[in-house]
């Protein structure tokens, strides 16, 4: 039986940088898989508020990396850095996996101090509380401290994907050049960490989870 899988991510690269090779294996294999963004694209340096991406950057990033996966994109409005935990983001949530009938719902995992990252986990926490199977995906490495490491207790096997998922998070062009500016090489980092993780289970590349909810 196939499933309905539901990625859901604070921004429009979170998704692909943290479980696109699941969400491209998830394809392969008959699933239907959407993408949930929570916030606009409309992306401003914290401090010099000097933009960073604006929304039609991202739109074309995000239909770039979802053509390539393969996926379909959904969009909220809510602005960068201002992802709320309330019923407002919980409703929005919730709304998608009760019309897509989703089973599957990836989010961002604990221990990230982003704070559009940390209420975007609670909400889709509260939202899948009826969804019988719950992950979350890690962190691509940047220089963001994390106050609890997260429990990696599920992998998947992603080297027949690896290539794809590359090809789609090049898609988010902004992003890695924002992170190129800062000395930081995003696509290798993507790749050492998939290395690693496949590493631990013997494959070429693999992606880490922790399980918050799994009914077999």
């Amino acid at each position: 039986m196939n499933k309905n899988v539901l990625a859901i991510g604070a921004h429009s690269d979170d998704v692909e940088f943290g479980c696109g090779g699941t969400l491209i294996k998830h394809v392969s294999n008959g699933d239907n898989v959407h993408i949930l963004i929570m916030s606009n694209g409309d992306i401003k340096h914290s401090v010099t508020g000097e933009s960073i991406r604006t929304i039609e950057d991202t739109d074309n990033e995000c239909k770039c990396a979802a053509d390539k996966m393969g996926v379909n994109l959904i969009q909220l409005d809510f602005p960068d850095r201002e992802v709320p935990f309330n019923s407002e983001s919980i409703t929005a949530i919730e709304k998608v996996i009760n019309e897509h009938n989703i089973d599957t719902v990836y989010t961002h995992w604990s221990g990230d101090t982003h704070q559009d990252h940390i209420n975007t986990l609670k909400s889709s926490l509260s939202a899948s509380r009826l969804v019988q199977n719950v992950f979350g995906y890690e962190q691509v490495p940047v220089p963001r401290v994390t106050n609890v490491y997260p429990v990696a207790n599920y992998y998947v096997d992603i080297t027949d994907f690896m290539e794809t998922k590359i090809e789609a998070c090049k898609c988010h062009t902004s992003q890695i050049l924002k992170y190129d500016n800062m000395g930081v090489d995003m696509i290798d980092g993507l790749d050492v960490l998939a290395r690693y993780r496949g590493n631990q289970i013997r494959r070429k590349y693999a992606e880490a989870f922790d399980v918050l909810k799994m009914v077999g």
